[in-house]
């Protein structure tokens, strides 16, 4: 019995070696090995040629300290801390190399900002106006513009003043002869709204049952 399931164990593994592939089993693009061979890989730093010059502290160059190493970073050159020194490519023409200067002044940044070039307004004089803004001007001008009301007076002996044109509309109270009221509308549709003069209260009346004030 134990021999049967070691062998079953040995034949499974067998065919599952030689379903995926076998000998020549190749990772697939997108599979968990091949990202992993990815991520493992890191590109090596090329080697470089440098020419190293020390610089004095006037920041002029010593004489015979031009040095040429073939480095793949910076901390291959063993500078030490303070040390100065001027790093160019081997494969640089002379010419091209720059001579550093002794000292670079920072230059501050103007804080004020451009000068602002002063304007000057030219003053307007304003003449003053004899009559003020707002102010009513009295004479005949201003009584020339003020509303003509027209008054009439009631010539039957009980009439009623009611809501609106017509005897359809309710009536609101009776006025008596001789009452004065002020037309405020005339359609011209044989009823005048009014408003009475004694009490105020407003409404429509015939016209036939109204006539003039100076008669």
């Amino acid at each position: 019995m134990w021999r049967f399931i070691l062998l079953s164990f040995v034949f499974l593994g067998w065919g599952f070696y030689e379903m995926s592939g076998g000998a020549e089993y190749r990772p697939s693009a997108n599979s968990i090995q091949m990202r992993a061979t990815l991520d493992n890989q890191r590109p090596k730093p090329r080697p470089l040629r440098v020419n190293v010059i020390e610089i004095a502290q006037d920041g002029l160059l010593q004489p015979d300290t031009r040095v040429t190493r073939t480095v793949t970073s910076l901390h291959g050159l063993g500078l030490t801390m303070g040390q100065r020194v001027e790093v160019t490519l081997a494969s640089a023409a002379e010419g091209d190399v720059s001579r550093p200067s002794a000292a670079v002044e920072p230059v501050e940044p103007d804080l004020a900002g451009p000068e602002t070039p002063e304007i000057t307004v030219p003053t307007v004089a304003v003449a003053r106006s004899e009559t003020p803004i707002g102010v009513a001007v009295p004479g005949d001008a201003v009584s020339s513009f003020a509303p003509v009301t027209e008054t009439r007076r009631v010539a039957g002996t009980s009439v009623n003043l009611r809501t609106g044109p017509g005897t359809a509309f309710g009536a609101i109270t009776s006025l008596a002869r001789g009452t004065e009221v002020i037309v405020l509308r005339d359609p011209g549709n044989g009823w005048i709204k009014l408003r009475v003069a004694g009490t105020g209260r407003i409404g429509w009346m015939a016209d036939r049952l109204l006539t003039v004030a100076s008669e």
